[in-house]
């Protein structure tokens, strides 16, 4: 055996970082639920909205989602144009 190789920069392969973005999907994901929970937080009557205390929670959870899912999707296509992999 030659243990004289030299294997910098060879090997696992791991130099060019991840090749999974996960942000992309979760984003898109998050923001598409957002969208479908915000519209049916408006379309909907009031009355269902008596046992949350009168809180239209559907509205609500859908503006956060959506704000998420902008979120992820700001910084996945931030990362491509700064230069990331």
């Amino acid at each position: 055996m030659n243990d004289n190789i030299d294997t910098k920069d060879k090997g696992t392969g791991m130099s060019q970082g991840h090749v999974l973005d996960l942000k992309l999907p979760i984003g898109w994901l998050l923001s598409a639920y957002g969208v479908l929970l915000g519209v049916y937080g408006l379309v909907t009557k009031k009355e269902m909205y008596a046992i949350s205390l009168g809180l239209n929670l559907n509205l609500i959870w859908g503006i956060l989602m959506l704000a998420i899912g902008g979120g992820f999707l700001l910084a996945a296509f931030l990362k491509k144009h700064k230069g990331g992999r």
